[in-house]
């Protein structure tokens, strides 16, 4: 049984869920870049949050990180209103 969120509540539940699938693709982008899981060509450098991070260049895997890491969010915004998956 989760508990009632309110309006205000429910745009910042949404917004920091946003925020965290954010960050989770810029990490794993990262992770994939230094361990140098693809060749340094397939990156290229930029700002994320005033830092310099590596972007994948190649749209598929671009896209691959994007689709995986953005089918966590439903399972966040979950963890976030009612405090377990």
């Amino acid at each position: 049984m989760g508990l009632k969120i309110g309006v205000d509540n429910t745009v910042k539940i949404n917004e920091t869920a946003r925020i965290l699938v954010e960050f989770l693709e810029v990490a794993i982008t990262s992770i994939v870049f230094l361990k140098g899981i693809y060749p340094t060509g397939a990156f290229e450098r930029r700002k994320y949050m005033n830092l310099v991070v590596h972007k994948a260049r190649h749209p598929e895997l671009r896209d691959y990180i994007h689709s995986a890491i953005s089918r966590l969010l439903p399972f966040i915004k979950k963890v976030f209103c009612n405090g377990s998956p």
